[in-house]
């Protein structure tokens, strides 16, 4: 079964981050796709194709990243059939998530295209970036059975500890990816439809090398008979899966309600923040990469209840992404102009975005933390609490408080991202709470032949 890996012996802290680092650099690429893509498109476009990118890709995002959610799911029951040695059943496992993201994929695609435009008309889209967001939803919508049919495959991998090849995979299509966005954007003159068809083929090509390596060490088969969704892990794929992916939905859905708010302030504004989102991205990505290895860890080694194990991996990635997000903490407030003049030469961008980022590095800080913290708890079933957790920081605190900070106050766009500061300190707290009442060693994935 290829180069899998049992997270259940050895050095904790070489494990952990040993699993990780492939992730860590796979999530890297992506971030640095997604600044290029941006930067690429500021430096041919300027502020309009910025703010085009940077709203369609918000809509985007949640189908995206709710799906991510739902294959954490079978991630988690793949981790625990691979340390509960019944590694036979999860082909099984598999063809029921291919065959579930399949019609899911096409559910969202027509959904988006229904709405699409009322969406963006909601979002007070600014008028100068409208056509450039509508294309660019429209078009990566295309891709979506590409991009799901991948996160599935890149999962069932880390669910047998394999975290090398997704990262191999990764770094080929961003680099093509970037050489595209730069030919389709550049020299052919696509503007943003450009860039957003360069998107959908190279997800389709990381698809295409995803089946065939997953075929070639012998996880899944492929063939039509296979693709049968196997009710009883349909329903526990589900019962981790959903909240998990409402989390992540709807954490992006308070993005884009925010981003209402941001458009009101201009083309300038949405484009300032858009460029400040990419270094989010980029900030946080270590501490995201060791919550899907914590899940994958914790998953493993609760069956066989090695809770302190996994508490010393949970507290060796605080460690290792406190030192990442630091750096770029201390870069952003030496020099924030520096930062966001990657992506813009645009001073009045540069001016907005600058102190925004400042405040906003606060919360890539605390973030940091809390996502170890969801990795443990959601690696153990309980994906409703960090569930919880995402309806308190994305509505309860930072859409609240973004509303009455730039209805009620003259704080404007620091308003919105002092309300980012506070959302994740309270989830965090929510967390660090849960985890010392000890009710997250209760594991609530029980699997067997059937799910």
């Amino acid at each position: 079964m290829g180069k899998a890996k049992d997270l259940t012996t050895g050095n904790v802290a070489l494990k952990t981050i040993g699993f990780a680092i492939p992730i860590i650099i796979t999530n890297l690429l992506q971030a640095l796709y997604n600044i290029a893509d941006m930067a690429i498109v500021g430096r041919y476009i300027g502020p309009s194709g910025m703010s085009a990118i940077n709203i369609g890709g918000q809509v985007t995002m949640i189908i995206l990243v709710f799906a991510q959610g739902v294959t954490n799911g079978g991630n988690i029951i793949i981790s625990q059939l691979f340390g509960g040695k019944k590694k036979e059943i999860i082909p099984k496992v598999i063809g029921t998530m291919l065959g579930t993201f399949f019609f899911m994929a096409l559910i969202f695609i027509v959904v988006v295209l229904a709405l699409g435009t009322p969406i963006l008309n909601g979002l007070d889209t600014p008028p100068e970036a409208y056509e450039g967001a509508r294309s660019y939803l429209f078009i990566c919508m295309a891709g979506t059975i590409f991009i799901y049919f991948y996160n599935v495959l890149a999962a069932a991998l880390r669910g047998i500890g394999e975290s090398v090849k997704p990262m191999i995979f990764v770094a080929i299509t961003v680099v093509l990816n970037i050489g595209l966005d730069i030919l389709f954007v550049g020299p052919f003159h696509m503007g943003v439809s450009g860039a957003a068809i360069a998107t959908i083929l190279t997800q389709f090509i990381s698809m295409l090398i995803a089946i065939w390596y997953v075929k070639k060490i012998g996880l899944f088969d492929f063939k039509f008979s296979s693709f049968k969704i196997d009710k009883g892990f349909f329903k526990t794929m589900l019962k981790i899966g959903v909240p998990q992916g409402l989390q992540f939905g709807l954490t992006n859905i308070s993005f884009l309600l925010i981003m209402g708010f941001i458009n009101k302030y201009g083309v300038d504004a949405s484009a300032a923040t858009g460029a400040v989102t990419k270094i989010g991205t980029f900030a946080v990505l270590p501490a995201q990469a060791l919550m899907t290895a914590l899940i994958t860890l914790t998953a493993q080694n609760i069956p066989v209840k090695n809770y302190k194990r996994i508490l010393q991996s949970m507290l060796v990635s605080m460690g290792v992404s406190l030192v990442f997000t630091g750096a770029i903490f201390t870069i952003s407030h030496i020099s924030p102009a520096t930062m966001l003049g990657i992506f813009t030469s645009d001073a009045t961008v540069i001016s907005i975005g600058s102190d925004y980022l400042k405040v906003l590095t606060i919360s890539y800080m605390v973030e940091s933390v809390m996502f170890c913290m969801y990795g443990v708890i959601s690696g153990a079933g309980h994906t409703y609490y960090t569930f919880g957790c995402a309806i308190l920081s994305a509505f309860i605190v930072r859409f609240t408080f973004s509303w009455i900070f730039t209805t009620f106050t003259s704080m404007g766009l620091l308003g919105i991202g002092w309300a980012y500061v506070m959302a994740p300190t309270a989830a965090g707290l929510a967390a660090f709470i849960f985890l010392m009442t000890g009710k997250w060693k209760r594991n609530r994935v029980k699997v067997d032949d059937h799910g």
